[in-house]
């Protein structure tokens, strides 16, 4: 299989930020099913590349730290950023700096201001997301596959461009899902076809 650069260069900061003993910085966008998402080829391409920019401009900046963990998650030209930083000051920078990013239509803060979440939390929020998708599947009103679901310290965050009645129908079919603290909807609303 023959990786494309931006995936290899993707790979490889990823491995690279997670034997780092600083912060972790991760893009949560590279892998899509083309054929379920709204998005162009060419938005998913731009949208990678805008997760990437964000990534490094973030290591470049004086807010990156030992205490961070950030997810940048594009959609459409808007970024969503989740994790834990700590202090609103460099979450503010972090957000300024982004946003000046060419091409950024948006920035979504949703950083937390607190310590890094431990490692059996990370697995207890994948456990969450397989929980989630597993109910938003058997919904005859939802299709999952419009939705990205990530979820960061038991808040899930649904993604993607759906309807306004499938939108309200994932965040009540995600809200009842046990363990579930908090659903952030960070949906573009397109209209009913």
């Amino acid at each position: 299989m023959k990786l494309s650069p931006y995936l290899l260069s993707v790979l490889l900061s990823a491995v690279l930020l997670q034997g780092c003993a600083g912060g972790l910085i991760i893009a949560a966008g590279t892998a899509v099913s083309v054929s379920s998402d709204e998005r162009s080829i060419k938005q998913l391409i731009k949208d990678g590349d805008l997760e990437k920019q964000a990534i490094d401009a973030v290591v470049e900046s004086d807010a990156y730290n030992d205490d961070m963990r950030i997810n940048i998650i594009a959609n459409n030209g808007y970024l969503l950023l989740i994790g834990q930083i700590q202090n609103q000051e460099n979450s503010t920078k972090i957000e300024a700096l982004i946003n000046n990013i060419d091409g950024v239509a948006g920035v979504y803060n949703q950083l937390r201001i607190n310590a890094p979440i431990s490692l059996a939390q990370q697995s207890e929020d994948t456990w969450l997301t397989t929980k989630v998708k597993s109910q938003l599947t058997s919904h005859d009103k939802v299709n999952p596959l419009k939705i990205k679901v990530v979820t960061e310290d038991a808040e899930v965050f649904l993604i993607g461009q759906v309807t306004e009645e499938m939108s309200n129908y994932a965040t009540s079919v995600a809200s009842n899902v046990d363990g579930v603290k908090q659903v952030v909807r960070v949906f573009e609303l397109i209209p009913a076809k």
